[in-house]
């Protein structure tokens, strides 16, 4: 039985490897910005309606928001990244 706020494993994936690489952009702001910008496209289309949608997409326009500051925005994407593997919605 699946859990209607479950993350589907390949919307899992996608969104871990995108916010990994928007942790990882280390100052290349236009890299981070796609890459946050897709997760929260991702997350939009991708994820039911619910609290852990809403944090994953708050977590990605948090990150964009606080570029050009690299540490600040790696660790917003590093937290929603978390948002994504927690079993708790």
């Amino acid at each position: 039985m699946t859990h209607s706020d479950e993350v589907p494993h390949d919307v899992r994936a996608s969104l871990e490897q995108l916010l990994a690489a928007a942790a990882a952009a280390d100052g290349d702001d236009e890299t981070a910005r796609a890459a946050l910008d897709t997760a929260e496209t991702v997350a939009t289309n991708k994820l039911p309606a619910g609290e852990r949608r809403d944090r994953i997409r708050w977590g990605c326009a948090a990150a964009v928001d606080a570029l050009p500051n690299a540490d600040l925005a790696a660790a917003y994407a590093a937290a929603t990244a978390n948002a994504v593997a927690d079993g708790d919605p």
